[in-house]
């Protein structure tokens, strides 16, 4: 693929150029374009020295297209049309009272959805974006007011204002105890179907990493290896558990509410604190706005009453 820039020197004199052929003249481009009509024409002596071709004839008053001019006009109106439109399709208005909040799909999916009507009733007037992810963001690069990251500080793009805690701990449902004919208390990890994850997050543990933390038999990661159900979400992970198809690592920030209701239930009784946890983060370098302060503030509070 021949590349534009090794093309012709100068974009910029692709646009004056085409903005001259549209008008059909020089004087008119250059108020459109807001330079010195010397400067629209410099811009076009410079295109056709590059192209070894005359674009215009010159004319008392006047500038007309050769058939070159005329070929190349058609193809650069058309093209610069359709860059317009594209730009206007991607292009993110710019409203006020509002906020882009990022955070995993697990996170947003098991955590935030359920309080997010709090938030709403209290500041109905203030538009809120949800971006759910699980590759790693930059708060900086991807203009986020504010973030929701798994991790340990410091971090690069952000500083942390509040914490949660969490521990990982084997989880399945009732009705998969009752299939195996176990008990939750006593049941053998390495004997029963485990639900194992790809993580896009290193941070996040695997059935091998999760058994040598707890002190826990290496029979356990070989049988994940085998396992006959994978998933890229960990949303997807928790719901084939809740359907009784194995047992899945769970983070107790996520799935409480499953074990409340009891239709996840702990296997094995080991557990692991980890030094990772979830943070409010809030990008270094940008004065948050008013409705990226009064959503930081409801979400610290929510934080600070625990799970």
């Amino acid at each position: 693929m021949v590349s534009l820039r090794r093309t012709i020197s100068s974009l910029g004199a692709l646009s004056t150029f085409e903005a001259a052929a549209r008008l059909e003249s020089f004087t008119r481009a250059a108020t459109e374009l807001g330079v010195t009509q010397a400067a629209v024409s410099r811009q076009i002596k410079q295109l056709e020295a590059e192209l070894n071709t005359a674009l215009f004839v010159r004319a008392h008053r006047k500038v007309v297209l050769t058939p070159q001019g005329v070929a190349l006009s058609s193809v650069l109106s058309g093209s610069f049309q359709r860059i317009a439109e594209m730009i206007e399709t991607i292009r993110q208005p710019v409203v006020n009272d509002s906020i882009t909040v990022g955070a995993t799909l697990a996170f947003t999916h098991f955590w935030l959805l359920p309080r997010l009507s709090e938030f709403r009733a209290a500041y109905p007037d203030i538009k809120l974006r949800l971006v759910a992810e699980d590759s790693i963001t930059d708060l900086r690069r991807d203009r986020l007011d504010l973030s929701i990251r798994y991790g340990k500080p410091p971090f690069d793009d952000a500083r942390s204002l509040a914490r949660i805690a969490d521990e990982v701990f084997p989880v399945c449902s009732p009705r998969l105890l009752a299939r195996l004919g176990m008990q939750a208390a006593t049941a053998e990890l390495a004997r029963m179907p485990l639900l194992a994850s790809d993580w896009v997050d290193p941070a996040w543990l695997s059935w091998r990493s999760w058994a040598k933390l707890a002190g826990d038999s290496p029979a356990i990661g070989k049988a994940s290896d085998t396992s006959r159900l994978r998933f890229n979400h960990y949303t997807d992970t928790v719901h084939a558990a809740l359907h009784g198809e194995g047992v899945a690592l769970g983070w107790a920030t996520l799935i409480n509410p499953y074990l409340t209701e009891g239709r996840l239930i702990p296997v094995g009784g080991r557990r692991v604190m980890l030094e990772e946890g979830y943070h409010v983060l809030q990008p270094l370098g940008r004065d948050p706005s008013p409705a990226a302060i009064a959503f930081r503030d409801w979400i610290i509070d929510e934080f600070a009453a625990g799970i």
